[in-house]
């Protein structure tokens, strides 16, 4: 192939790869190794493999590639690039000797698709979990092609290693006349190679069939085109024009000189044996040892698939059964599922699913969980009722046309991708079926003991003088034996969960189940707060939220201080997946104007230690605490730092609460200025809103005396606030460019008497 041909058309994918949106990554690509004659073995979804992949692998180590296409193709000025690019025919009748004399030199990989076309439906395994894939005439196996290629390019370098280590070297120069050896070609050389199966998984994600520019290119060029190429563009032109995630990965080496060599087959090796003869017999060693490739780089090929939330979320809604699942109890299933991947670790796993599928769980904006519940309810899988979403019944998936499937039943098309991984559908469709009282005590107990492990190792390590009994900063849970709804209840900054026990216990004796949260960093030592950053904050507070949701769906968020900030930020993320929220003393504003200047502190500190080597001094300030027994003496301004970040990611979500909210303050707050109460009010997006100041000198209002008085105020606003409804907010800019509330807030805004 000439390599002008080859360069200038990776030339042209490196511009076509700058103008689609399709994000390309390869995997693995480090086994390729010099000494390979390689053929790689590749799934096949779409039409894009055939470009796609020979660009990857050439871009990422400089080799060019040759493949196999159908016969059907070689017409014309198709057919004619398709040859220059080092493109065979598999109607050519040379085909075989093409590519067995290329493997034997190593002069090029090859790319072999073993299915031998297009999956669209991607099942590729049947009832017996053998491999078949669709044919016109029913189902049949993989094709045998790449084992048997590989197979004849290894006999014959094991034959030619035997010819020329002969001192004699009989039969030579016919060897050498068969695979057009040359004097250029140095014969060690090509004996020192070895034939190599690469199995290779291409996953795309998401998968969708929409209306894309290529579609509308295609329409507006040529009228009336066919249903089959309507499918194949709104497939493949919304793979390239979408963010879609490309993932290319690579398995690891067959080695067939392995096979050869097994004590099974030892009677291949044979010198002098005619591999014709063995190929002619189907119940030859030839045939048996190429089955057993086949499976075994079918195998391979599929268990690289990288598992992505559709992949997971597809096999529930498969083994739902009659059963209907509201919204939560999917997440709940999906996050389970998603977690024992992630602790078994044998399945490659989709970036995003690895890195976010506790979000699902916590139920903060999940666009990738939407986009798939929508797709079962346009296709007709899924029938919302209400609140829960039920299998249609009746509806028997895999009876759409072959070339229709992928545009009328995606969700089955997806779900069909993961079967062939080992262990993966039993265990989707254990947990699918899973009663919800066992799957709650699953998660509860997770999360339970998760938070209890963190605390315990984060005080371990930084356990000081400084640092009070762990009773002081472990979390709690308290369960009621009836209970109405629960309550995360998180503390405030240089504090600890003993800080809310008293409200804690005042709403467990009047019903409540109530998890007081430990936020990373307190509880310990100053120094472990130092290291941590807010978003660790939330995610305790988010481990805390998976534990109160494990008893009941009425959830309110509540706390003090920057445990309110937390969450009056998590009831903007959550919206009405919960019922209410309450803030104390939440900090908009601090008090302090140095706190103001802690971002530049931090920074010079950071300079300073680069330049110095050492710590600076400054990174922490001397406090008193209004609980000695209970907050931190030395405040890290890193922390400070963090608050800020806190607070404005608090401001941010404002807006989009749309449960009924209470805002309490003290009125003479040393720590917060009084102000943000009313910021804070006027900013949240429920017109359900409540504000409450009492007539305070003091930041800790949740503990001393009195402290009950603002306890009876939350109440009583969570026993008006459980008979109302989330209200759903527009937000829309005013004539300032900023984010506005249309509608009036009916709210109550309380002076609490001294």
């Amino acid at each position: 192939m000439p390599s002008f041909a080859f360069t200038s058309t990776n030339w042209a994918m490196r511009l076509a790869s700058k103008m689609i949106k399709a994000d390309v990554r390869l995997h693995n690509a480090d086994v390729i190794q010099d000494d390979m004659s390689i053929i790689f073995a590749v799934n096949h979804f779409t039409r894009l493999e055939t470009f796609l992949l020979p660009y990857q692998i050439y871009k990422h180590t400089g080799r060019e590639v040759w493949s196999l296409a159908a016969g059907d193709l070689f017409v014309g000025r198709l057919g004619k690039y398709l040859r220059t690019m080092g493109t065979v025919s598999t109607q050519d009748p040379d085909r075989d000797k093409v590519i067995v004399r290329s493997l034997l030199k190593g002069e090029h990989p090859w790319i072999i698709f073993p299915e031998g076309q297009m999956i669209k439906d991607k099942k590729v395994v049947d009832p017996s979990g053998a491999f078949s894939v669709f044919n016109r005439d029913g189902r049949r196996a993989p094709h045998k092609g790449v084992g048997q290629l590989a197979l004849r390019a290894e006999f014959y370098r094991h034959k030619l290693e035997c010819i020329y280590n002969n001192p004699k070297r009989p039969g030579f120069a016919e060897a050498a006349a068969k695979f057009e050896l040359g004097p250029q070609d140095d014969v060690s050389k090509i004996i020192g190679k070895r034939t190599v199966i690469i199995p290779v998984n291409i996953t795309y994600y998401p998968i969708r069939a929409r209306e894309n520019l290529f579609l509308r290119m295609a329409s507006a060029f040529a009228k009336g085109l066919s249903e089959r190429m309507v499918e194949e563009l709104s497939v493949e032109g919304t793979l390239v024009s979408e963010d879609t995630d490309v993932d290319v990965t690579l398995g690891e080496p067959i080695d067939v000189r392995s096979y050869l060599f097994d004590p099974r087959y030892a009677e291949l090796m044979a010198c002098g044996d005619d591999l014709h003869k063995l190929e002619a017999d189907p119940k030859s060693l030839f045939h048996e040892v190429s089955d057993e490739l086949m499976r075994r780089y079918m195998t391979d090929i599929y268990r690289q698939t990288r598992v992505n939330y559709d992949h997971v979320f597809a096999t529930i809604v498969r083994y739902q059964g009659a059963t209907p699942f509201t919204e939560r109890r999917y997440r709940n299933r999906i996050f389970l599922c998603a977690d024992e991947l992630v602790r078994e670790n044998k399945h490659n796993m989709h970036a995003l699913l690895r890195s976010t599928y506790r979000d699902i769980l916590f139920e903060d904006p999940s666009p990738k969980f939407d986009d798939f519940l929508n797709l079962c309810l346009r296709e007709g899988v899924l029938q919302k009722e209400g609140q829960l979403y039920r299998r249609v019944p009746g509806v028997t998936p895999g009876h759409t046309d072959f070339h229709t499937v992928r545009a009328l039943e995606m969700t089955y098309v997806i779900a069909n991708e993961v079967e062939p991984l080992d262990g993966f559908t039993a265990m989707v469709e254990r947990i699918a079926s899973m009663p919800r009282q066992e799957l709650s005590e699953t998660l509860r107990q997770r999360f339970v003991d998760e938070d209890r492990q963190i605390f315990e190792s984060d005080y371990n390590q930084f356990r000081s003088a400084e640092s009070h009994p762990m009773d002081i900063g472990r979390p709690f849970l308290l369960v009621p034996e009836r209970y109405t709804a629960g309550v995360v209840l998180v503390h405030g900054y240089l504090s600890a969960p003993r800080e809310v026990q008293a409200l804690a216990n005042y709403l467990y004796d009047r019903g409540y189940v109530v998890y007081g949260v430990r936020l990373k960093g307190h509880g310990t030592a100053p120094e472990d707060l130092a290291r941590t950053n807010w978003k660790e904050w939330y995610d305790s507070f988010n481990r805390g939220y998976a534990i109160v949701k494990s008893f009941t769906d009425e959830i309110i968020l509540g706390g003090f201080s920057t445990g309110g900030t937390l969450a009056l930020m998590g009831a903007g993320m959550k919206r009405d997946k919960i019922k209410a929220v309450f803030s104390i003393c939440a900090p908009l504003k601090l008090r302090q104007f140095a706190a103001r200047l802690v971002p530049s502190v931090v920074g010079f500190n950071s300079l300073l230690q680069r330049l110095k080597g050492g710590d600076t001094g400054w990174e922490y300030v001397q406090t008193s605490p209004e609980n000695e027994h209970i907050n931190y003496k030395r405040n890290p301004l890193s922390g400070v730092r963090e608050l800020n970040r806190a607070m404005e990611a608090m401001e941010r979500s404002l807006p989009d609460i749309v449960v009924p909210t209470l805002v309490v303050q003290s009125s003479k707050d040393p720590i917060v200025d009084p102000a943000s109460a009313m910021d804070i009010f006027s900013q949240v997006g429920t017109p359900l809103k409540e504000l409450t100041i009492f007539e305070r000198d003091k930041h800790g209002i949740v503990n001393g005396p009195r402290s009950e008085e603002v306890f009876e105020r939350v109440y009583r606003f969570l026993l008006w606030a459980q008979q109302q409804r989330p209200h759903p907010t527009l937000r829309v800019p005013d004539e300032g460019g900023h984010k506005v509330n249309p509608l009036i807030a009916r709210a109550s805004a309380t002076h609490a008497a001294p």
